[in-house]
């Protein structure tokens, strides 16, 4: 048999509600048969009602007319002999209840029970019809009163009575009255009809099992071989066509079903074919296909599962988001929530959890009415290696890992364009620095030698770069530093660069082993400021390298400014550094350093301790404030014999003042708060000095203070903690001076044994101002929210800069503990202090 294919149709195919054959071939025949023996019992409820109808309107109404005419011939007898037999007559129908022969009152002349006989009709009948007798009298005629329901029939007709003695014409009227029981004649019909609903029962029973053996044998077997050749075609087995001998619909739809089977077949060979061919193109590309759902995988190629390092076949089902990287998953699930289309880079992992560097390209596609998202992955590892190295033969060098001359230069064009801010420009500065006699390193040593010295060089250098400060090597042995963000004006920001690149040349003097050999180096620097006159970087970077070669050729291992003014001011911090380190070296009867002492009370006045801040008489520049010679120190490390020595001085007046006896009310219990620069607690023997110091001395560890700032906690917290908790356990008391103003981190303020917190004079200052006339929030309420805080860590709280009656009582208010400045008392020396203590005392 040739199958013709079928003409393709674009309209669509109406949806047609079926039911299963073996269940609706029954109901049918059932409902149809239910419907039918309905409509039979209504006829024949019908014919019942029709029935009773026709006995009442012929036979009870013969039968009544009949016996009104016996009944009259009887009367006209004159004896009236008779008429009980007539009477009787009717009670021989089994459908006669009862049968009576009233006079004209109603009285019982003759009935079907003789002992009713002169007795009134209603006293012998329950349910006396009066109305229906008196409507027969008046209407002079037979009067017949059927009820269906109650199968019950009421019979009346007027009848003549006889003549009475002397009348011509009889004028007295009776009534027949007779009550039919029609329950026989109704249970002669139901009869009828149970027998003829019991044929039809039999015979629709017959026609249905006839039915059903006809559906089973001529709807069913077809129908199953159609549904099992159908499940076989759709397992792929597309020769399973039933054959079905014959005509009519079930051939029809072998044909349809044998046409569908050989083009189900063409149609999977060439999908098979095509899926093939795209296996292989697939399997062959560099690129790792996904096809998800939802995020579930539901197919990928050989470069996917290669990718991710999985057996073949393995991606299938697995979850999309559990090879992307922990950190991307939010990321990737929101573009597949919202369908997002597009090419990035993402981190994948594979199966060792090794992240993989990848670059996807997504797309969502609708296929086989499912939406699908194909991603298309790349592995870009190698490719940002290749990248990253040329990135770094570009702007490194090779030698030192350092930045090179070209990224320098990029980055002090950076710097030179730079907007202004407010008018002032953004300063900064370049610095060269050169080795001296480093070729001696490689003629005697060699090459490697020399390289491995550059190499440590470059590392001390780099420890010491902070934010906005960029290094690289320019060339052989010298190396450039950019110092941006400086702030002031040009002086104050020279100053800075020259103090950040002095600590990179004191980082080169420190010795340095190299292949067994201890080597001393040094390095002479030159700078230039940005901006300038000069606005063309490597312009800049030459007149970096001219004051760097001048100081070379002076043999001076201290910075040199291109320009003349900054090199003078540089040559004034020099000469202040030496007049500061000839000056700790005085013995104490000719020390230009002395210390004065700033009070410390509580809310009600009382003197709590003293803050020891150092000055400098100086015996031609006169007395030297602190801020023009501390960070000078600092700079050049001059700052941890300086802090030595305040130290030293500031227990041993604390001894004095309580070995005297007029001081010991007040001395006794008196707190000395001595300043701590970070490099100085950074070092190494910074536990044992103090010790030393509290031992010589005699003055117990409760009655020292050191004040740290946030920036010594900020280099090495659990450095800091540890040298903090051994220092604690010997009784020595710690403050944490100008909070606010450096980093401020909860993080280590909650794990410092902090017992006093500073507040810096910067919020103290503006806490009575009623209205906060600049952007910001007003002081008042950083302090009530530092105070707070600090009390619920358990520390006291001191307010430095308390100049005015007002802000001491806003800061009483707000809960501060301690209160030092100029409203109580300026920095007095040694005996000014003692003077006002003591009147102090006295007054209390």
């Amino acid at each position: 048999m040739t199958h013709q294919p079928l003409p393709p149709t674009s309209a669509p195919l109406p949806t047609v509600r079926v039911l299963p054959l073996r269940w609706w071939l029954p109901l049918t025949l059932v409902i149809t048969c239910g419907l039918a023996f309905t409509l039979l019992v209504l006829q024949q409820q019908r014919h019942y009602a029709l029935d009773l109808q026709h006995f009442s309107d012929r036979t009870a109404h013969a039968e009544l007319l009949g016996t009104q005419r016996n009944l009259e011939t009887v009367l006209r007898r004159k004896d009236g002999s008779g008429l009980d037999g007539v009477v009787a007559e009717l009670g021989l129908n089994p459908a006669v209840a009862h049968a009576l022969l009233l006079d004209a009152s109603d009285g019982v002349l003759a009935a079907t029970r003789f002992a009713w006989r002169g007795s009134p009709g209603v006293e012998v009948l329950p349910h006396y019809p009066q109305d229906l007798v008196n409507k027969a009298r008046q209407q002079q005629r037979e009067q017949l009163h059927l009820d269906v329901e109650q199968r019950h029939l009421w019979a009346v007709t007027p009848v003549m009575l006889a003549l009475e003695a002397g009348a011509i014409r009889s004028s007295r009227q009776g009534v027949l009255l007779v009550e039919y029981d029609l329950t026989p004649i109704a249970a002669q019909s139901s009869a009828h009809i149970r027998q003829q609903a019991q044929v039809f029962a039999a015979v629709v029973l017959l026609a249905a099992m006839c039915l059903l053996v006809l559906a089973r044998w001529g709807v069913m077997r077809p129908v199953n071989a159609l549904r099992a050749s159908m499940a076989r075609i759709g397992a792929g087995d597309f020769q399973a066509v039933p054959a079905l001998r014959g005509e009519g619909e079930f051939q029809e739809l072998g044909q349809a079903l044998g046409q569908m089977a050989q083009a189900l077949q063409h149609s999977s060979q060439a999908l098979r074919e095509s899926e093939a061919r795209f296996r292989q193109l697939s399997d062959v590309s560099f690129e790792a296909i996904f096809l998800h759902a939802g995020g579930r995988i539901v197919d990928a190629n050989a470069a996917a599962e290669r990718l991710v390092g999985v057996a073949p076949g393995s991606l299938r089902g697995t979850d999309m988001l559990s090879w992307v990287a922990p950190g991307s998953r939010d990321a990737i699930r929101q573009r597949i929530s919202l369908r997002i289309e597009g090419t990035w880079q993402v981190d994948m992992v594979d199966t060792q959890g090794q992240l993989i560097a990848a670059e996807a390209s997504v797309r969502q596609r609708e296929i086989d009415g499912s939406s699908l998202r194909v991603v298309a992955v790349r592995d870009i590892r190698e490719r940002l290696a290749a990248e990253a190295q040329i990135r770094q033969l570009a702007h490194f060098d090779a030698l030192t890992g350092l930045h090179n001359r070209r990224f320098l230069l990029e980055q002090v064009a950076a710097e030179l364009a730079r907007p202004s801010v407010d008018g002032q420009p953004q300063r900064a500065a370049l610095a060269t620095l050169n080795l001296n006699a480093f070729q001696s390193v490689n003629d005697s040593l060699g090459m490697a030698a020399g390289d491995a010295a550059l190499r440590i060089v470059a590392q001390r250098l780099s420890s010491l770069l902070t934010a906005g400060q960029s290094l690289a090597r320019v060339d052989g042995d010298t190396f450039a530093i950019l110092v941006t963000d400086l702030q002031g004006n040009l002086q104050t920001a020279s100053a800075q660069a020259a103090r950040a690149i002095e600590q990179l040349l004191t980082a080169v003097a420190e010795p340095l082993e190299v292949q067994g050999q201890t080597l001393h180096l040094s390095a002479g620097a030159g700078v230039v400021m940005i901006p300038n006159d000069s606005r063309d970087p490597p312009e800049l970077l030459r007149e970096a390298e001219t004051a760097m070669h001048r100081a070379k050729e002076a043999n001076d291992t201290q910075v040199q400014f291109f320009a003349h003014a900054l090199q003078e001011a540089a040559s004034e911090r020099l000469a202040l550094r030496n007049d500061l380190r000839q000056t700790l070296r005085l013995p104490p009867s000719a020390q230009q350093l002395l210390l004065h002492y700033q009070p410390q009370v509580n809310a009600a006045g009382n003197l709590l301790g003293v803050e020891a801040l150092v000055r400098w008489q100086h015996p031609s520049r006169g007395l030297i404030p602190p801020g023009a010679f501390i960070a000078e120190a600092e700079s050049c490390g001059l700052i941890v014999p300086l802090g030595h020595w305040v130290l030293q001085e500031a227990v041993a007046c604390l001894r004095r003042w309580q070995q005297q006896t007029d001081c010991a009310p007040w001395a006794k219990q008196l707190t000395m708060a001595v300043n701590v620069s970070p490099r100085q607690f950074r070092e190494p023997d910074f536990i044992s000095r103090i010790e030393d110091v509290l031992a010589q001395v005699g003055v117990s560890a409760l009655s020292l203070e050191l004040e740290l700032t946030e920036s010594v906690v900020a280099d090495d917290l659990e450095t800091t903690l540890e040298k903090m908790a051994l220092l604690r356990d010997r009784g020595v008391r710690f403050a944490l001076d100008d909070f606010g103003t450096g980093y401020s981190s909860l993080a280590y303020l909650k794990r410092l044994p902090i017992d006093t917190l500073k507040i810096d004079r910067s919020f103290v200052m503006d806490i009575d101002a009623t209205t906060q006339s600049g952007p910001g929030k007003r002081p008042a309420v950083l302090i009530d929210a530092i105070i707070a805080m600090a009390h619920q860590l358990e520390m006291r709280v001191l307010a430095e800069g308390v100049e005015t009656g007002t802000q001491r009582e806003r800061l009483v208010r707000a809960g501060c503990d301690i209160f030092q400045g100029y409203h109580f008392s300026r920095p007095l020396p040694e005996a000014g202090l003692q003077a006002w203590a003591n009147q102090l005392h006295t007054s209390e």
